[in-house]
């Protein structure tokens, strides 16, 4: 039977309650966990379609038409071939205008990147409590630490899991699986944190970890219907309340 608290904004399950101390480690996804990641590609979206407008004229569309080629699944989500294809289908592209888009969207979205309420406060006692902090990110390593260190968060993590670390991205298991051995720790003591239901919840539950779903961070419309998570926080500060914290 499934209790819900509504002054703590947290689902909790009977058979899967998270008794006092139990917990060591927590591994954290980082964009739209830690801070507004699509806010800051969309800042950026709109920066090269300003400088596309003044190279051809006006082209009078939205970023959300930019942001719809990089949500197609043809490249990664960060692949610069996304602002490639979008220039070319409108027969806008020239190297030189590729090129800036390029650094335009590398500058703009780390410079636009901002954490969630709560999160540095939130962190110091986490830490606080003894607990081992990691980032499991499908960001390579060099995009990971520059987010990082833009937000002042990099010294909190005692490691950090990229896409480049493993060779491989979440739904994959093989990110958690690396941190549980680097960090010395079992499923049972370990807790994940992410905003997607597909690639961060599934796949750690599926090897036996405790999950937070980072309601506020989700982008992604209908992933959460099943509710498969044993714990939702409609802020990062509701990590606080959870069971085995303590």
């Amino acid at each position: 039977m499934e209790e819900f608290d509504k002054n703590r904004s947290i689902i909790q399950t009977d058979q899967e309650r998270i008794y006092p101390g139990t917990l060591k480690a927590i591994l954290f996804d980082m964009d739209n966990t830690l801070f507004d990641f699509i806010a800051a590609k969309m800042e950026a979206f709109r920066k090269i379609l300003s400088f596309i407008g003044r190279e051809k004229g006006d082209i009078a569309e939205e970023p959300s038409e930019l942001f719809r080629y990089f949500l197609r699944g043809t490249y990664g989500f960060e692949d610069y071939e996304n602002i490639r294809d979008y220039m070319q289908d409108r027969n806008l592209f020239t190297a030189q205008g590729y090129r800036k888009c390029c650094e335009i969207y590398e500058q703009e979205k780390l410079e636009n990147l901002e954490l969630y309420p709560a999160v540095t406060n939130t962190l110091d006692k986490l830490k606080g409590l003894g607990l081992k902090l990691a980032i499991i990110t499908d960001a390579d390593k060099h995009h990971a630490l520059a987010r990082l260190t833009k937000v002042g968060l990099l010294n909190y993590f005692d490691l950090l899991v990229a896409a480049d670390t493993t060779g491989t991205k979440k739904p994959d298991p093989t990110h958690f699986l690396f941190a549980l051995e680097v960090l010395e720790i079992t499923p049972e003591e370990t807790l994940v944190v992410g905003d997607s239901i597909k690639r961060d919840i599934v796949p750690a539950r599926k090897l036996g970890l405790k999950t937070a779903y980072a309601s506020y961070g989700d982008w992604r419309p209908g992933e959460e219907a099943d509710q498969c998570f044993d714990f939702r926080l409609n802020s990062f500060s509701d990590m606080l309340d959870i069971p085995g914290l303590l």
